[in-house]
């Protein structure tokens, strides 16, 4: 695999067995409006660890997104709404991701607006982590250099 291969956005078969979450982290200065994006681990038989991360690094060379440890780039509009239902553009010339349904609270932020933090961990999580476990990981994966973040906000339709 080369560098230039991070410049094409993975395909709809690695991106359907992505995973996505949503939520809002409330503090003092705001909320937070937030979609975790993970990898569960290989498999399928052509799935390795090493596929699994670079298909992740590929999606988010393709989002533009920033290493974890810097200040959040700004991507631009890449969350698309339509009838209450959510989809990331990544870049992809035919497709885009879906979305899990998000809680009303978070679908009403983003749609008045609200800034999203996207937070792609390239290290795969099992799907049946709880809490703890993904709080962990997240740290884990920040100590290595395997998170990349960036803001990005919904499209106004015209």
């Amino acid at each position: 695999m080369t560098a230039s291969s991070l410049d094409v956005p993975p395909g709809p078969g690695f991106v359907s067995t992505v995973a996505a979450a949503t939520g809002i982290r409330r503090t003092p200065d705001g909320d937070l409006v937030q979609l975790l994006i993970t990898h569960p681990g290989p498999r399928r038989s052509n799935e390795t660890t090493e596929t699994v991360e670079h298909g992740m690094r590929r999606l988010a060379t393709a989002l533009h997104l920033g290493p974890g440890g810097q200040e959040p780039p700004v991507i631009g509009p890449q969350i698309v709404i339509r009838m209450g239902r959510v989809a990331l553009d990544y870049g992809h010339d035919q497709y885009v991701m879906t979305i899990p349904p998000p809680s009303q609270d978070w679908l009403a932020l983003v749609t008045h607006g609200a800034m999203v933090r996207i937070c792609l961990v390239t290290a795969p999580l099992a799907l049946g982590a709880g809490g703890d476990e993904h709080d962990a990981h997240l740290r884990a994966s920040l100590a290595a250099g395997q998170v990349m973040w960036g803001t990005t906000y919904a499209r106004r339709r015209l």
